[in-house]
């Protein structure tokens, strides 16, 4: 948090025009407000509630723009102490698409927003927050395409759907978020290309929506220790995402939570007691990737589609006895020795192609003693001559595999790739054998 705040710090003293007293007055109000204030360069309609709770622009629900006038700079820092204003919020669309404004400083007064506040203010290129401030609002700054940099207040708990989306010149290099941000929705950062470094979120714990660092091509690290769940999308094409690191409690991983991106090297938790939900393509393609995912404690029933395909670094992948799907080229890899642990028995449903070894025919796959005879009896395993028992057996060792002896060999559909199975032989058995 120190680190963030030194990052923080120096944007709060970005220098702005220097303008008169603001002043506030019920003459001239547009329609939907009650009040107009004015530093004599700016004039924006507000709403008063009560003498404590004011709002930036026109009244929820009411159609039309507070904006009369002005360009620049809008500093409002000193609202309350020049005329009285208590600014709390800002309303849907108070100030959207307006290119006259090229900065804004909230007072400290200011908690939230609504809705497309800054929307598409194309020369928006700079945003200090007050220190009340917790709540950026869905499209709170959508389109802002010029906006560059931001100082998060220490308070944030919430960033809206939407919130920068598009905001591609928006500079966060290694930047630390406040651990009172617990919040993130739709697409929050889609689109913002400037982001580099390791994005780290202390306190982030719920994800709403999709996509939320879509096409973040300059991102190379997430870390979000307290997050559970990896939406759908999530880092869909983010190029240069080199490591990824979630909560030891992740329990779900989405459909192309990592898709079209390709750069990851690690990944945390790889052990998973609590997952329940492995989408289709959610590892897809990280040939980079290495590590052993052991999923065997898991409450998992199904793998989707594509799910570890051409993850040629990865090593052991333990499924757990939950298990009952595998989806289409689910554990497929790439011209790469793999072995594959199943606690439980045979999955019921095994679509076509799920464990396609691709060139390779170093498969192995484990199944524990508590499932031996189940799979020994499934309708896939057929009896293995001498020479077959010690292919199987070899195939194991050269993996690095001991203490297995061979079960039977697997075909599938009509392709005839082989997989060698073998039964995990417990400890006993194994001082029996010396």
């Amino acid at each position: 948090m120190i680190s963030a705040m030194k990052r923080i710090l120096p944007l709060l003293f970005l220098p702005l025009v220097a303008t008169a007293a603001w002043t506030v007055t019920t003459t001239g109000a547009p329609s939907g407000c009650t009040h107009v204030i004015s530093d004599g360069n700016w004039q924006i309609g507000v709403f008063r509630y009560s003498d404590d709770n004011w709002s930036l622009g026109k009244q929820i629900g009411n159609n039309g723009s507070p904006y009369i006038a002005g360009s620049g700079d809008l500093d409002l820092a000193g609202l309350e102490a020049d005329c009285g204003v208590v600014l709390k919020c800002s309303n849907n669309g108070a100030l959207e698409k307006n290119n006259n404004i090229t900065s804004v400083r909230f007072p400290d007064s200011l908690e939230s927003t609504d809705g497309n506040t800054f929307k598409e203010c194309k020369n928006l290129t700079n945003v200090v927050f007050g220190t009340g401030f917790k709540s950026v609002g869905g499209e709170m700054f959508r389109s802002c395409s010029a906006l560059k940099t931001v100082t998060f207040p220490p308070g944030l708990e919430t960033i809206g759907s939407y919130g920068f989306y598009g905001c591609s010149a928006l500079e966060l290099d290694n930047f630390t978020f406040p651990a009172t941000v617990t919040t993130m929705g739709n697409h929050a950062f889609t689109g913002c290309t400037k982001i580099t470094g390791t994005l780290t979120f202390p306190g982030l714990t719920t994800m709403s929506g999709t996509y939320q660092f879509e096409d973040c091509k300059g991102m190379t690290g997430f870390s979000a220790p307290s997050l559970c769940t990896i939406p759908q999308g999530m880092f869909n094409r983010c190029t240069a995402l080199a490591s990824a690191s979630f909560s030891p409690d992740l329990s779900s991983i989405g459909t192309d939570a990592f898709n079209n991106s390709g750069a990851l090297v690690s990944f945390y938790p790889t052990t998973m007691p609590k997952l329940t939900s492995f989408g289709n393509n959610g590892l897809r393609g990280h040939k980079k990737l290495v590590a052993d995912f052991d999923l065997s404690q898991s409450p998992l029933a199904s793998l989707g589609s594509m799910a570890f395909v051409d993850g040629e670094k990865i090593g052991t992948i333990k499924l757990p006895e939950t298990l009952a799907t595998l989806g289409n080229y689910s554990l497929a890899f790439n011209n790469a020795s793999r072995v594959v642990w199943f606690c439980g028995p045979p999955p019921t449903s095994i679509e076509s192609n799920a464990l396609e070894p691709k060139n390779s025919k170093k498969w192995v796959l484990v199944a524990g003693v508590k499932h031996a005879a189940e799979w020994k009896a499934d309708e896939h395993l057929i009896a293995l001559a001498d020479g077959e028992s010690a292919t199987a057996l070899a195939a194991a060792k050269a993996l690095g595999l001991s203490g297995v002896r061979p079960i039977g060999k697997w075909t599938y559909q009509a392709n005839a790739s082989t997989h060698w199975v073998v039964e995990e032989l417990p400890p006993e058995t194994l001082l029996l054998i010396k």
